[in-house]
């Protein structure tokens, strides 16, 4: 008469067929939870490295050679240019565009006009 209801009472042993199973789906639950950790890790790594490189260095002070007696009238600053534009010491236009990172003279356009053609092209 003092028998404990059924959810109280121990369970009775797993026959050895139904044990191995068992411990087999452990030990997949176990191998499954490991790759998908090696798995977030890799994906969390590839993120904190893409942020490192986009936030490469850049020139944030240095020297910028322009010709002698160039006038500077406009400068403008791009992800990875710096653009004067100004006047030479004949009155020429000019664009210079110096590389951010590195500082150096990337590109020297003269800034004109073409008579004849319409449209000015």
């Amino acid at each position: 008469m003092n028998q404990l209801p059924p959810e109280l009472a121990e369970e009775a042993p797993l026959d050895p067929a139904a044990e191995r199973v068992r411990r087999k789906m452990v030990r997949l639950l176990a191998v499954s939870i490991g790759i998908m950790f090696v798995g977030l890790f890799a994906v969390l790594a590839a993120i904190v490295w893409q942020v490192g490189e986009a936030s490469a260095p850049t020139l944030t002070r240095g020297d910028l050679l322009v010709p002698d007696g160039f006038s500077i009238t406009e400068s403008d600053l791009a992800a990875d240019a710096i653009m004067l534009r100004g006047t030479d010491t004949d009155g020429a236009q000019r664009l210079l565009i110096f590389d951010r990172r590195s500082g150096e003279l990337a590109g020297d356009f003269a800034i004109g006009t073409r008579t004849g053609v319409p449209g000015g092209r």
